[in-house]
């Protein structure tokens, strides 16, 4: 079987960061009701199991690419973004628990720190949409 095409691959590249985009605005919604209060913890658990699916599905479909030799760094840019993103998922999911639990000091921390990481990772998030759509671009 042969591998992909530098445009394929880009082009593959680019939709698995949309998708991470759409992930990333529904923890970002989930974060806000959260730090509003606005949000039943049995609501946030639901959404969290399902942005963490959803998170897994892009991460496993964008690791099974194989990249022309040329792309092989902005691949594991991506996976590194990706697993980034999976952290600020996992913290989130331990708010949740936590406030489930009523360990409302952890609980605390953990918002907080989940919306940390969540800032990172969009800092680093949009240079690389930016390389990927530059890329794409050029002829």
């Amino acid at each position: 079987m042969f591998g992909l095409t530098k445009k394929q691959f880009l082009k593959r590249s680019a939709i698995c960061l949309d998708e991470t985009g759409s992930q990333v605005l529904l923890i970002r919604e989930l974060i806000d009701h959260e730090t509003d209060g606005n949000m039943d913890i049995k609501e946030a658990y639901k959404k969290i199991n399902i942005i963490i699916k959803g998170v897994e599905s892009v991460f496993f479909k964008y690791e099974d690419l194989s990249p022309p030799s040329k792309c092989v760094s902005v691949h594991l840019k991506i996976l590194n973004c990706l697993i980034a993103l999976q952290g600020v998922v996992s913290v989130n999911y331990d708010f949740v628990t936590a406030s489930i639990e009523g360990n409302e000091e952890l609980a605390a921390e953990k918002l907080l720190e989940s919306k940390v990481l969540l800032e990172k990772f969009r800092k680093d998030f949009r240079p690389l949409t930016m390389e990927v759509d530059s890329y794409l671009t050029k002829k």
